[in-house]
């Protein structure tokens, strides 16, 4: 399966093989209500593939079981204008696009933060806030988070094996990032923005 955001607040799930609409996620009528205004970003729990999580400009991220019509659980607070919202383990990270409190990891299960503000400046200082437009954590093993935006219009990455403080800086970009990923492997990193350049990076 694989599922869209779109711009009428509806999340909406089509099966990978037929391409038929499976389930529109919009909630509402008696139960929790939906994203009022447009989904930027969606991401499967890779451990249960009913479960899904949303975000976007109405400050919320909303939690999903496809089985039923309404969100299970829901954060109030970052306001998400990309690819920003992952998952490893039990771990929910959100990148948002403000100056401060841009990055913050989340339980998973309870919606509970575990910690609502990851150092954006802590030994790594920025000219100006950076505002997230993507954020992810390394795929192999999540010790590492990169995230990038605009305002600074710089990449940084974060080590989980020391308090997810900043460990590297890709800065003075003419343009803002707009899109990270880290390889499978873990063992490299992209970043793309406004210049019209992807950059690829070894993770040393």
């Amino acid at each position: 399966q694989f599922a869209t955001a779109g711009s009428d607040c509806v999340v909406r799930v089509y099966d990978e093989q037929t391409r038929a609409l499976v389930t529109d996620l919009e909630g509402g009528g008696a139960g929790e209500p939906g994203h009022s205004n447009r989904v930027f970003c969606v991401k499967f729990d890779q451990d249960n593939s009913n479960m899904i999580v949303s975000g976007g400009w109405d400050n919320n991220i909303k939690v999903w079981d496809i089985r039923v019509p309404n969100p299970v659980r829901s954060i109030y607070g970052p306001y998400i204008c990309g690819d920003s919202i992952d998952l490893h383990d039990q771990y929910l990270l959100t990148g948002a696009y403000k100056d401060s409190k841009q990055l913050q990891l989340w339980d998973f299960g309870t919606c509970e933060p575990i910690d609502d503000n990851l150092p954006w400046d802590e030994g790594l200082p920025s000219d100006k806030p950076c505002l997230i437009y993507g954020a992810q954590f390394q795929k192999s093993t999540g010790d590492l988070i990169v995230a990038g935006g605009s305002g600074s219009n710089e990449v940084k990455i974060f080590d989980g094996n020391n308090m997810f403080k900043p460990c590297a800086q890709v800065k003075n970009l003419s343009r803002a990032c707009f899109s990270v990923d880290f390889s499978n492997g873990g063992d490299m990193f992209a970043c793309g923005g406004g210049d019209g350049v992807i950059r690829v990076f070894n993770v040393v």
